[in-house]
């Protein structure tokens, strides 16, 4: 096969593999709704269609190559396209993307996934394809997360975590809401996971919100992330403003530059070698869900989880997993998703990849299964009573 046939197909596995919600979060944007049929954006190509009736882009979210159409300026193309357009705010040069837009594209497209590392070039000081040119070099190291500790321009946050408030009584409201929704979140499990609500006077973008540090297996801290606590209103009156496509309220912010696809959330070495949680592994094995709090809550259950910080998983983590699960619970996993369309549809591929690896893999439960009692829920709401009661019953060991 010619070269420039297989490095096509590379990129269309690649495009086929990278989720639409992955793309709009590198951008700062809102995910789609929905898993299925199409996603309505704000066109990116040209400022004159925000200002028209048609200036909606659409995503056909069940084509592989996320084909999109804009409907003022007529733009057709796939991920490439719109990942062109996010980034320059112009449609390309001629009728599809050629040479160096391509190649730009293709780079940013590596980088959304963690496949190379961000530029280090500012954009005001040279040329985006001259970035994304030398972002691509095959003499560039592979993306690695380095320690705050390390970096000499966030030193100064290594602590942040110190900064944040722990008491509901110091809190503002909504932050003071959010936990007292989830009784959990002691101040003792703050200060053991280092998260908190930042005060809006604190030294970081991610001030008024919950933030969550993200550590390596050895406990060093690479970055923080944040968790809007006004997120279920902001949600309700989204929904109440009749979904506005440019309005999509964003519950998770994280800080640019951190691969989040690398890590997992929880996989301390010391952490898993508690003995509750070695006994945990032992008897139902390594318990993997989508976010922070998930891993947060089931860990004060006693239940050995990591979390992949998304719905769908890396091949870096998928690595990780695979040999966690070798290692700490003779290769048993159980993947307890959020019980959505979107979680279901993520971990499907999930439990694939990890079967094909020789795991045994266990569902916890599902939209429909247990009579779809546990239909919409996430792992966070577990209680002891479900896990012990409704759950452990139902995953048999082999």
């Amino acid at each position: 096969m010619p070269r420039n046939a297989s490095y096509i197909q590379d990129v269309d596995r690649l495009i086929e593999q990278t989720p639409l919600s992955d793309v709009l979060h590198h951008y700062g944007l809102p995910p789609p709704e929905k898993s299925t049929g199409e996603h309505r954006m704000v066109c990116p190509f040209n400022a004159e269609c925000r200002d028209s009736q048609y200036g909606n882009l659409t995503v056909n979210l069940d084509s592989s190559a996320k084909l999109i159409y804009a409907h003022c300026c007529q733009i057709r193309g796939n991920l490439l396209t719109l990942i062109h357009g996010l980034e320059t705010h112009s449609p390309p040069s001629t009728d599809r993307l050629r040479g160096d837009e391509f190649k730009a594209a293709v780079a940013k497209l590596k980088e959304i996934n963690g496949l190379i590392d961000s530029p280090t070039v500012n954009r005001d000081d040279a040329p985006a394809v001259e970035a994304h040119n030398q972002t691509a070099s095959p003499a560039d190291p592979p993306p690695q997360n380095v320690p705050l500790c390390q970096q000499d321009k966030t030193k100064g946050l290594v602590n942040l975590w110190e900064d944040c408030i722990v008491d509901v009584a110091e809190m503002s409201p909504p932050a003071a809401a959010y936990f007292r929704e989830r009784p959990w979140l002691t101040p003792e499990v703050c200060r053991k996971w280092k998260l908190g609500y930042l005060p809006r006077n604190g030294r970081s973008l991610l001030r008024g919100m919950v933030i969550y540090a993200h550590e390596n297996e050895e406990g060093e801290i690479l970055s923080y992330s944040g968790r809007d606590v006004r997120f279920d209103e902001k949600w309700d009156k989204w929904i109440r403003d009749g979904r506005p496509d440019d309005k999509k309220p964003s519950k998770h912010r994280y800080v640019k530059g951190y691969h989040k696809g690398l890590e997992l959330y929880g996989h301390l070495a010391n952490r898993l070698q508690d003995r509750r949680l070695k006994e945990s592994l032992g008897k139902h094995g390594l318990v993997i869900v989508e976010g922070q709090n998930d891993v947060i809550r089931l860990d004060t259950l006693g239940i050995a989880a990591v979390g992949l910080c998304s719905n769908r998983a890396t091949e870096e983590q998928i690595s990780k997993i695979v040999g966690i699960a070798k290692r700490a619970s003779q290769g048993q996993v159980i993947l307890m998703p959020d019980n959505d369309e979107e979680g279901e549809t993520g971990f499907q591929d999930l439990l694939w990849q990890l079967a094909s690896q020789g795991l045994l893999v266990q569902l916890a439960w599902s939209r429909t299964s247990h009579n779809g009692r546990f239909n919409g829920l996430q792992p966070e709401h577990l209680t002891d009573e479900m896990w012990q009661t409704d759950l452990l019953p139902s995953l048999s060991r082999t």
